[in-house]
């Protein structure tokens, strides 16, 4: 397996991956794969398939400390084959009851069903880190419900809004986000105990129920159909972890952006000393940004190099095996890695709310035109007011009178504009619409759902091994 993924950066050694850098190491994998055949001895045991004290001795040794690796290491110069040479130690180890190890099934079946059983870690590792995230984001958005700040479509000034808006449509996204990653779970971290082709050949009628008791002594789910060639439902879930990409992807890139001298609105987290440049000392980069988006863009073009195992021919392809379990693998350890880097960028994110007040300026109020438009739609109707307001932006930007100046009327000064000021000064209600209520919506919902996440996850973290439910440690 690729236990370098992702691209690394100066700031990636910083940050927390919450035990998860090395989840497809080869120990860890090797460890999957004697887990996997300590559930299928149990399992075939307690049905009579094996002698059941034969099971407990394989359970008892299908641990990487009870083995000689490097045994295992040697013989694979010889077999090259990817899990023989452990089958055979964990026979010698286990004595007389090593007839019975891998009774009954394939090795694609230890393998896909290991690549899906290391993934599900991850998986809930990312949702913890995804939560966490809309925790912040929640926080944040209630925070600056109220914050004003430039809307901007096509990169120009729209319509204005407030950050804590800016961060309500982000939680959108992202619950959605989340809402998809359980969505898939029982689809897509499934046991498949099928055999050579899924047909359970060799078990026969005790075959699906073997897999349904595997399944739930490794807290997985049960393949309906355990063929080796369905690799639909873990293609699914990497063009779901790629979607899931692109919304950081959006958020780092507005980040990054916004982060200019241009705009000079949203930040990075920055601490004494940090470095951008060796030979321009003024800089200080979006470091996390731009690490976060070199690796959404390579779990993109894993995500559709992952599509070509979807359709092999026939019931089984070694081609296809290896795409397959190394690009899942992959795709698992980017996503792990974008995440974690836009945890550390929420989390540190630095507004300034002045400079975005400055911007909101900038356009001399013809960012309120819409506004305006509708205040005077109803007296002059919606042509009409169309054609007033836009005659006055138009004309502001190139001629010496300002934008208020030039829709200054008895008519528009009643509808527009305070009283008694001897300024022009643009009646305020109105004219964010509902953002700062969807901001403070949106940021609840995010800890709600944030709160409710943590508390599921210590419920199921009390529960036995083998009740059905993963347990995240490796």
């Amino acid at each position: 397996m690729n236990r370098t993924a992702e691209y690394t950066d100066a700031s990636s050694r910083m940050l927390d991956y919450r035990q998860m850098r090395d989840l497809f190491s080869q120990e860890n994998v090797y460890q999957a794969w004697l887990d996997i055949e300590a559930a299928v001895a149990v399992a075939q045991g307690e049905m009579g398939l094996i002698p059941l004290d034969c099971a407990r001795t394989i359970e008892q040794n299908c641990r990487i400390a009870a083995l000689d690796m490097d045994a295992v290491e040697a013989e694979y110069a010889k077999t090259r084959h990817p899990l023989m040479p452990l089958l055979h130690e964990l026979v010698r180890k286990c004595g007389n009851s090593g007839k019975y190890v891998h009774w009954g099934i394939a090795t694609q079946n230890i393998q896909q069903t290991a690549t899906l059983l290391l993934a599900y870690r991850g998986h809930r590792v990312m949702l913890d880190i995804l939560t966490d995230i809309l925790d912040h984001l929640g926080q944040m958005a209630i925070t600056h419900a109220d914050t004003p700040m430039a809307g901007r479509t096509h990169g120009q000034h729209a319509v204005p809004i407030t950050l804590g808006f800016k961060f309500a449509i982000w939680i959108d996204e992202l619950i959605q986000a989340y809402d998809r990653m359980l969505a898939l779970e029982t689809r897509v971290f499934t046991v498949t105990m099928g055999g050579a082709v899924g047909a359970f050949s060799a078990i026969g009628p005790k075959g699906p129920e073997m897999q349904a008791r595997i399944a739930r002594r490794l807290g997985m789910n049960d393949m309906p159909l355990p063929s080796r060639s369905n690799r639909a439902h873990m293609c699914e879930y990497i063009q779901m972890l790629a979607l899931t990409a692109s919304t950081f992807h959006k958020i780092a890139d507005e980040v990054a952006q916004s982060s200019s001298v241009e705009f000079g609105e949203l930040f990075e987290v920055f601490s004494e000393g940090v470095i951008g440049s060796s030979t321009m000392p003024q800089k200080v980069n979006p470091k996390l940004s731009m690490g976060l988006m070199a690796n959404c863009h390579k779990l993109y073009a894993l995500s559709s190099m992952l599509l070509t195992t979807a359709h092999r021919p026939f019931e089984g392809d070694a081609c296809a095996n290896v795409v397959y379990d190394n690009g899942c693998a992959e795709g698992v350890e980017l996503a792990l890695a974008i995440l974690v880097r836009a945890e550390a960028l929420i989390s540190g994110l630095r507004p300034d709310t002045t400079r975005m007040a400055r911007n909101l300026d900038q356009s001399e109020g013809r960012i309120f035109a819409e506004g305006i438009m509708m205040k005077l739609a109803p007296r002059l109707g919606k042509s009409g007011a169309h054609d007033l307001v836009y005659d006055a932006a138009m004309a502001s930007q190139q001629g010496d009178q300002g934008f208020f100046d030039l829709l200054d009327t008895p008519v528009t000064r009643e509808l527009l504009f305070t009283d008694g000021s001897g300024s022009l000064r643009l009646k305020s209600d109105g004219q964010f619409g509902i953002a700062p209520d969807q901001a403070r919506r949106f940021g609840q919902r995010a800890r709600d759902l944030a709160r409710d996440h943590k508390s599921r996850a210590a419920v199921t973290a009390t529960l036995p091994a083998g009740s059905g439910h993963m347990q995240t440690g490796i």
